[in-house]
């Protein structure tokens, strides 16, 4: 490559991740909070006041990893306690990875050349899904990170030792472990392509299977598969064990693949993730990622025309196929369903796409401009829809990414209460009373307040409350054992849940003569 080329390459890289940049910090503590990310600020913060360390619970957290990330962030930014925690401290980390994330296929330059891994960063850096949730304070840009970091080691070009390689593929497995349990599946769904692969080229295998095969190869792969085994054991295990402070965390990892319980209302239809990603829908705009999902159909059914081939660029190509697809059957085949558990399966999507460009230097000319066109076309559509999806209708729910979103409203509660704290004395608000149970991230927009007391179904005390929040199923109850008492005004919590709120008379009549 001649210096010119480089020049021009360098310059695409950099636009490439000022534009995953971009999309991802740009106006990045706008949104309101979702429910999913006010239990994890939480969690955040009880690791950060806690005497005690960090303890994983098996029932209802998902991995250690997220809180301990964003734990050095919040201390650098002076947030050590939960009322001082802020969206924008929170949600860098998810958009640090997301960004990281587009330089994965770097990995592959030497093995598959420049265009098609400049094209796989740039629908990495453009994918709305992957760019709405780098803007969210989740577990699922991390296991992303680290996910794709693992397919990409895992074919990488050989410059260290094996133990190094599977000790590093080994240290990312942990990683993944320790962000998510649905890890689980992605292993799985590995292994499933790789059996598959293996089938494939069996005339290849059957050469080697000799006796003295065997035992070359145990001695060659004996110290790697004992490294990566290590690896990932002390990397998921110090997350979980608190610095192995606290060694029960170990069996609470394995054992929350029994014991952890999803919340109702998920099920979705077999065929919801890929309607969601793959065909146009319209809601507002039309929402679809299917030229993604073209351009790696392409480049799969590339792997098998014939011509000349090079064998390990086509195994790559179908592993991420068989991956992708693998991931995608069975996460269709659990009726829970949520549409960030799509990211790494649509972030193989993504870097199988951009390999569908690969022989692009020895193409015709003709065909070389209209790759080219395509590619700006498919780039320009992608962050259209990528800045719709964090700023316009980051919000709606005609967007398919935006679940369940917190209302506005929600937002403007913590701004009433604190513009009621100035009218009346904050500790005359105290003891706020909260009556339901699916009422976060309604925690979050209280946090400056020390007194909440949360009631899953009504009680008497409820009424020595001066504030009363309560979720829907019970307002009825509430508005009667309160209607002498405490003034009535709704507010919206999250899309379509609306939450009931009561100030006690007095406070009511001084907010009243103050407007």
């Amino acid at each position: 490559m001649n210096t010119t080329s480089k020049v021009w390459l360098f310059f695409c890289w950099i636009g490439v991740l000022t534009m995953a940049g971009l999309l991802r910090f740009d106006q990045l503590a706008d949104r309101p909070f979702h429910f999913d990310e006010a239990t994890g600020a939480r969690i955040t913060s009880q690791r950060l006041s806690s005497s005690k360390g960090y303890s994983f619970n098996p029932e209802h957290n998902h991995g250690p990893l997220l809180s301990a990330a964003a734990e050095p962030i919040c201390q650098f930014n002076g947030e050590s306690m939960w009322p001082q925690m802020s969206k924008l401290s929170l949600r860098v980390v998810p958009a640090i990875a997301g960004t990281l994330l587009v330089m994965i296929p770097l990995f592959w330059r030497r093995r598959f050349g420049d265009v098609p891994v400049l094209a796989a960063g740039a629908f990495l850096a453009t994918s709305p899904l992957l760019v709405y949730y780098s803007r969210m304070f989740i577990h699922e840009m991390l296991l992303t990170l680290c996910g794709l970091a693992v397919i990409a080691i895992m074919f990488v070009r050989p410059r260290f030792s094996l133990t190094v390689k599977f000790g590093a593929i080994g240290l990312l497995v942990g990683l993944m472990f320790a962000t998510k349990e649905t890890f689980a599946i992605s292993i799985i769904a590995w292994t499933a392509a790789g059996i598959i692969l293996g089938i494939s080229n069996i005339r290849k295998i059957n050469q080697h299977n000799t006796a003295k095969n065997r035992k070359r190869l145990w001695h060659e792969y004996r110290n790697p598969v004992i490294a990566f085994f290590l690896a990932a054991g002390v990397s998921s295990g110090w997350y979980y064990t608190d610095g192995f402070s606290n060694l029960s965390g170990a069996w609470d990892a394995v054992h929350t693949f029994f014991v952890y319980k999803t919340t109702a209302g998920h099920d979705k239809a077999f065929t919801y993730y890929i309607e969601m990603l793959a065909v146009p829908t319209k809601g507002g705009i039309w929402w679809h990622e299917t030229l993604i999902f073209i351009l790696a159909a392409v480049a799969l059914i590339r792997s098998y025309l014939p011509g000349k081939k090079d064998n390990n660029q086509e195994n790559i190509v179908r592993f991420l196929a068989f991956s992708a697809i693998f991931h995608l059957l069975i996460y269709s085949l659990i009726s829970y369903k949520t549409p960030w558990l799509m990211c790494l399966p649509w972030a193989h999507v993504c870097l199988l796409a951009g390999l569908s460009f690969r022989g692009f230097p020895q193409w015709k000319l003709p065909v070389k401009i209209t790759a080219v066109l395509l590619l700006a076309g498919v780039l320009f559509q992608q962050q259209r829809l990528s800045k719709f999806a964090s700023g316009r209708f980051a919000n709606d729910t005609r967007n398919p990414y935006a679940y369940t979103p917190t209302s506005k409203d929600a937002e403007s509660i913590q701004k009433w209460m604190k513009d009621l704290s100035k009218v009346v004395s904050p500790n005359a608000l105290e003891p706020i009373g909260v009556v339901g149970r699916e009422y976060w991230p309604l925690p979050w927009y209280l946090r400056d307040f020390q007194s909440i007391g949360y009631w899953p179904e009504p009680a008497p005390e409820i009424s020595r409350c001066p504030v009363v929040f309560a979720m829907p199923e019970h307002a009825d109850a509430i508005s009667e054992q309160l209607k002498g008492t405490h003034t009535a005004q709704p507010r919206t919590l999250r899309a379509n849940v609306p939450v009931m709120m009561y100030l006690r008379n007095d406070h009511w009549r001084k907010w009243m003569a103050a407007e």
